[in-house]
């Protein structure tokens, strides 16, 4: 495959266009980039001697969202690609790059199957699952809030009270669809990165001063 060409129409497709007014523009096609970064990293440590599918896997992670907001995006995503890329890759590439797409949200986990397939799925899909999902969380929670607020006049008080109350209720359910050990231990940093900036966030967003005593105890 001819990576430069094939990124090239990812950004043809993806970098002008916002999956939601609020958000930036090119916001799926610069996830794309971040997932296959991602998928790739975790490729090295859970398959190391393994590097068969990495264009693959990059390419699906490059078009996985291409049809986000669609009814079926994976299945309709799964589709567009293969229309988009038939003259630039193989059948045998063409075949794991949309299959990769087409299940990338049939999510199993160690604690339940979520889906018929999802007990069959390759480890390489399930990297490239893991690699979409962890890019979710951490700064992009962050990041995903700050900019919301603004669109929808919320205050700084709405953006705390999401991230003391809301997000907090969703991290084990997501935490449950991961499908390797590796991805929950990252996941779970990021989620005790989110935990301190809540924290700091919420005392500061309230007027109040992180580490007060501390800090003042250290100026006396």
């Amino acid at each position: 495959m001819d990576m430069p060409v094939i990124k090239t129409l990812a950004f043809e497709w993806m970098g002008n266009k916002r999956s939601h007014d609020f958000k930036e523009k090119g916001n799926k096609y610069y996830h794309g980039e971040r997932v296959a970064a991602l998928a790739l990293t975790l490729r090295r440590h859970i398959l190391p001697d393994d590097g068969t599918h990495d264009d693959i896997m990059t390419v699906a992670a490059w078009f996985h969202d291409i049809m986000n907001g669609a009814d079926d995006h994976a299945g309709e995503g799964a589709a567009k690609t293969r229309g988009i890329l038939s003259p630039y890759c193989s059948d045998e590439e063409l075949d794991g790059i949309c299959e990769m797409i087409r299940v990338h949200d049939d999510r199993c986990s160690a604690q339940e199957t979520l889906s018929a397939t999802a007990g069959e799925l390759s480890t390489y899909i399930k990297i490239h699952q893991d690699a979409d999902h962890l890019d979710h969380f951490g700064t992009f929670d962050i990041w995903m809030n700050f900019i919301y607020s603004v669109a929808h006049e919320q205050t700084i008080n709405d953006a705390r009270d999401w991230l003391v109350n809301v997000r907090p209720a969703e991290i084990e359910r997501y935490r449950r669809e991961l499908n390797f050990a590796l991805s929950r231990k990252i996941y779970d940093e990021k989620m005790e990165f989110l935990a301190y900036f809540t924290e700091r966030f919420a005392v500061e967003g309230s007027g109040g001063i992180w580490n007060e005593a501390q800090i003042c105890e250290a100026v006396t």
